[in-house]
């Protein structure tokens, strides 16, 4: 072989060497860029999470509590500090009086005319019982005169004979009947008539409870305005005048008071309710009459369950109305409120909604598996809000079915590593 054959063979291997390089150097070009793009990629870790779904309402606490007010002028010494507990029987406040105008002695007197009823009641009835074989033999006797009249065709004595049997009648009457006054405990009235002797004598009046409950000398007017009784019929125009009604008093220790002024109140802290102000009754949807729900107050972490009874709809707007019977003394106190009810609630893995894409029209999220290549993993979501969705984690093998397919697929499970900003990239790709 000439030289010159050998230049030319030897050239040929060059270029052709030369462009073997370059293609491998283009080829580690179009290869790098994707993955320099992926490695920038930000990612998170799939966690468990809870998602509730809420709206903020306003709402008026409704209680069944008892208004205790002044009996006499005088000055008042409280017994309980506010929002003490106390049982049945309890002294509460005393009121020791600076003048005889007290309506103690208007009270006793009608407590004594009680009393002298009941007894004379009670012994004009053993009285007319001892007569009433007389009264029925008087009446009999009566009918026969009667008949005899008419037989004899001596109708005027027919009719003096009708009077008089009215009158025999009108008299078993009474002595068979029952009589509402005398029905009364006589033994509760006498001691009445003591505590009142007694209060009179030492010029002062005690206020003992009636019933059991908490405490508070805050009196805001509503009291006998709003009951729980008339809980359920209250609607959209009852709960919107119910703050302009509002009138707080409170008794101080060693204040002065007057006939008939309020000094405080005993609320039952077993059942109570909440009114809530609904504008649009599409914010509480889907919430129904019958719902358990889950409701937190004036921001207060704690989450306070209850029950929906009631919704009373008026054109757009509604009343709810959600009893409870737990944690009142933290709220006691309170008349209107800030409430928060919780609509739904979800329990599942949490995922940003920014990492949630789509593909061949099924959502899912991209996931960098333990060797480093993007996957995409189809996913169910549960509930979402702005920020965040809760999937479902599949069945113990991690597998969902997908939304009317027979198809069942791995879906994504705890602690998967997700791309977060998604767009540029495709299944496959690899990620160091």
């Amino acid at each position: 072989m000439s030289r010159k054959e050998r230049d030319k063979k030897r050239s040929k291997k060059k270029k052709i060497r030369t462009f073997f390089i370059a293609f491998v150097f283009i080829y580690l070009i179009f290869r790098s860029v994707p993955a320099l793009h992926a490695s920038t990629l930000k990612t998170a870790i799939v966690e468990e999470g809870i998602l509730e779904d809420k709206v903020k309402l306003k709402g008026f606490i409704i209680k069944d509590e008892r208004v205790y007010s002044s009996e006499g002028e005088g000055k008042i010494k409280l017994y309980k500090k506010e929002g003490e507990r106390v049982k049945l029987g309890t002294k509460v406040a005393q009121i020791s009086l600076i003048d005889n105008n007290s309506s103690l002695k208007d009270e006793l007197k009608e407590v004594n005319k009680k009393i002298d009823s009941i007894e004379k009641i009670r012994k004009e009835k053993k009285t007319m019982e001892s007569d009433k074989d007389k009264v029925n033999k008087n009446a009999n006797e009566v009918l026969d005169d009667i008949q005899d009249s008419i037989n004899y065709e001596n109708y005027e004595k027919v009719s003096d004979l009708k009077e008089e049997l009215y009158v025999s009648l009108g008299k078993q009457k009474n002595i068979d009947g029952k009589n509402t006054l005398a029905s009364q405990t006589l033994e509760n009235l006498k001691k009445e008539k003591e505590r009142l002797t007694k209060e009179i004598a030492n010029n002062t009046i005690n206020y003992i409870s009636k019933e059991s409950g908490i405490v508070s000398y805050k009196i805001d007017g509503i009291e006998n305005l709003y009951s729980t009784q008339n809980v359920l019929n209250y609607d959209i125009d009852d709960v919107k005048k119910l703050e302009s009604q509002i009138n707080i008093k409170t008794i101080k220790d060693g204040a002065k008071v007057n006939v008939k002024d309020t000094l405080f109140k005993i609320v039952d802290n077993h059942n109570w309710y909440i009114l809530v102000q609904v504008d649009n009754i599409k914010t509480i949807s889907p919430l129904k009459e019958g719902d358990n729900i889950n409701v937190f107050i004036d921001n207060d972490d704690q989450k306070v369950k209850g029950k929906i009874l009631k919704i009373n709809k008026k054109g757009r707007q509604a009343v709810m109305v959600i009893n409870f019977n737990s944690f009142f003394h933290d709220h006691y106190d309170k008349r209107i409120v800030d409430v928060e009810l919780v609509k739904s609630r979800h329990e599942g893995l949490k995922v940003p909604i920014k990492s949630i894409s789509e593909k061949d029209g099924i959502k899912g999220v991209y996931i960098k598996d333990i060797s480093g290549i993007i996957k995409f993993r189809p996913i169910e979501i549960l509930g979402k809000n702005e920020e965040y969705a809760i999937i479902s984690s599949g069945d113990k093998n991690n597998n969902i079915n997908i939304k009317g397919s027979d198809e069942v697929v791995k879906t994504v499970k705890l602690f998967d590593e997700i791309l977060l900003n998604n767009g540029k990239i495709k299944e496959g790709q690899i990620v160091d």
